[in-house]
């Protein structure tokens, strides 16, 4: 049996006056990922917008205040909160298409809001089964599903399976009626590789809030809490710890700063087991500090903590970066890589580097040019504010739903 639950009763009974976009998640939402930072944004944009949503998903994660869910019945042993595969997730995906089409039949939404291939292809099925609702599909893609399958090295053993992939990915994007993306670089990706035309695929960008400004005695707390050093500047990075996400090249920059003192490092994310145990053959545990998972609505004070920010992520699928915007929105100074994707987030200016090498020499250089540190973060913030917040991401959204009607 699913769960519905909502932190707002007020949800429920407006459901009956506004227009209900049924979002589809094939994800443990709210487990303080980047989708699920998306999702949660997408549904605050259209709740501006006058519509309602109702996010269906897994059966784990936790319930976050004016996003409704519906949750499929509890698998046993699957608590896997972050990214990667999971051998489980073939059966919540089975049981998740079932709930949409008990939603579906309950409360007839206006759209069909689909996260992820996975959402995609659970919204076609249902789509189909209930093709006399004609219901509009739009589906929100946060990269090239091919690309995100190398990154994660899906194709070593089994190389042949690129091309049916890549053919299923293409009648996956003829399949919704609009394609909204992520990222500059995610839209042009899709675009180019399935020949899609400029009114079927749209920008709908990661937004993110500018966060209220850490006070002095709130910061020497969350130092004290943390056990961070208040003589020595903080580098932070945020998110995944897993190899698609640069975790060798995080390791490699935490090695190469041996070489230097006026240095910490502070790692806000999970899972830790293996960056805990390399941190710790390496005698670096006197540098870093992992925190391990910490709820979203905690970041942005973590963040202000740290003079820099980086990411160390290598590969270029296409997606978005939730925490490059949060970065910006906090006005730090970024170092990542030179990936098409990293040059449409950041201003011109922004250092970019090409190996962790010589992303570790920038961030030497960096650590002894405050003022420059200075510069870099006041510039990423202007550029935030002009280009990233959620405002701007809903102008784009309505847009995107001004074009939809009944009859998908």
């Amino acid at each position: 049996m699913n769960n519905i639950s909502s932190s707002d009763p007020s949800l429920e009974s407006s459901e009956q006056s506004k227009p209900l976009v049924l979002h589809i998640a094939p994800t443990p939402f709210f487990a303080d990922r980047g989708c699920h930072i998306r999702i949660e944004g997408v549904a605050n944009c259209l709740a501006d917008l006058g519509f309602d949503s109702l996010v269906c998903t897994y059966h784990h994660g936790r319930d976050i205040d004016g996003v409704r869910t519906s949750r499929i019945s509890s698998i046993k042993n699957y608590t896997k909160t972050e990214a990667g595969p999971s051998k489980y997730k073939l059966w919540a995906d089975w049981k998740l298409l079932w709930l949409v089409i008990k939603e579906i039949r309950k409360h007839n939404p206006r759209v069909i809001h689909a996260h992820l291939h996975e959402g995609l292809i659970i919204g076609l099925v249902a789509k189909l089964i209930l093709f006399w609702r004609r219901i509009p599909l739009v589906a929100d893609m946060q990269g090239s599903l091919v690309g995100e399958l190398e990154t994660h090295g899906s194709f070593i053993k089994f190389p042949w399976l690129k091309w049916p992939i890549k053919l299923i990915e293409r009648i996956l994007m003829w399949s919704a009626k609009t394609i909204i993306c992520s990222s500059t670089h995610s839209l042009e990706k899709i675009k180019s590789e399935f020949s899609l035309s400029d009114d079927k695929i749209s920008l709908v960008q990661d937004g993110a809030n500018a966060p209220k400004k850490l006070d002095s005695s709130k910061r020497d707390t969350l130092l004290e809490q943390w056990s961070l050093p208040k003589d020595k500047p903080i580098v932070v990075y945020s998110g995944a710890l897993l190899v698609s996400k640069g975790l060798d090249q995080l390791q490699s920059v935490f090695v190469e700063s041996k070489s230097i003192d006026n240095v910490h490092f502070l790692i806000i994310g999970y899972p830790t087991e293996s960056l805990a145990s390399f941190v710790d053959q390496q005698g670096l545990t006197d540098r870093c500090t992992l925190t391990g998972q910490v709820p979203f609505e905690d970041l942005p004070d973590l963040l202000q903590l740290a003079e820099l920010a980086i990411d160390p992520k290598l590969s270029d699928a296409g997606e978005g970066s939730g925490k490059m915007l949060n970065y910006l929105a906090c006005g730090l100074a970024v170092l990542a890589f030179d990936t098409q994707n990293n040059r449409d987030f950041l201003p011109n200016e922004a250092p970019l580097a090409t190996d962790s090498t010589q992303m570790f020499e920038q961030l030497s250089v960096l650590l002894g040019e405050p003022k420059t540190l200075d510069r870099l973060g006041n510039q990423n913030f202007e550029h935030f504010q002009a280009h990233y917040s959620w405002q701007y991401s809903s102008k784009q959204l309505s847009k995107v739903y001004s074009t939809l009607n009944h009859t998908g």
